[in-house]
């Protein structure tokens, strides 16, 4: 009798971790995903000009942000970058201005509200010592916008930052993964 109450114990135990293992596998084909995206850059096609040099816009990133003026209000933050960034220089702004300012690499980042506008922008370049903020001037012409995807046109005309001039228009597409966070 000892023996089959231990068996039936064994099949309870059995079952128990087949139904742990399926989530796991659950998880896993549902995690998988949204761990590619956040690692994975999309695309821009176009070029950033500061002080008459032109250099092309390759990379696009996004993420979700909370505004930095209206609480409750979360923005979709693009950044078009001529170079690859780091999870490090992704998570920290000081250090993507560090990069910009040793030329390692140039772009622009823009908060889109919900409403599709552009209510502020960062230009990362060596010319202003790594970086300038400026409103105003950044154009967004949408092709989609979803929680998993932005896609559209950004760009802004001529224009200047005391010494410096600029100018930027790209097509991108990026998917949306989650903020990068300081380790």
């Amino acid at each position: 009798m000892l023996s089959s109450n231990a068996s039936c114990g064994n099949a309870d135990s059995y079952k128990e971790s087949v139904v742990k293992l399926r989530y796991f596998f659950a998880l896993l084909v549902v995690l998988c995903p949204l761990v590619a995206t956040a690692a994975t850059p999309g695309t821009a096609k176009g070029t950033i000009t500061f002080n008459g040099k032109p250099k092309n816009l390759t990379y696009a990133y996004a993420w979700k942000e909370e505004d930095h003026f209206t609480k409750g209000q979360i923005n979709t933050v693009v950044l078009l970058s001529d170079s690859k960034l780091t999870d490090a220089q992704m998570a920290d702004r000081s250090a993507r201005t560090e990069a910009a300012r040793v030329g390692k690499f140039t772009g622009v980042l823009v908060n889109i509200s919900p409403k599709g506008e552009i209510e502020q922008g960062t230009f990362y370049t060596a010319a202003e010592d790594g970086y300038f903020d400026a409103s105003g001037m950044h154009k967004w012409e949408k092709k989609a916008l979803t929680n998993a995807k932005v896609e559209g046109k950004l760009s802004a005309p001529q224009g200047k930052f005391f010494k410096t001039t600029y100018a930027y228009s790209a097509t991108f597409e990026a998917p949306i993964g989650p903020k990068h966070e300081p380790k």
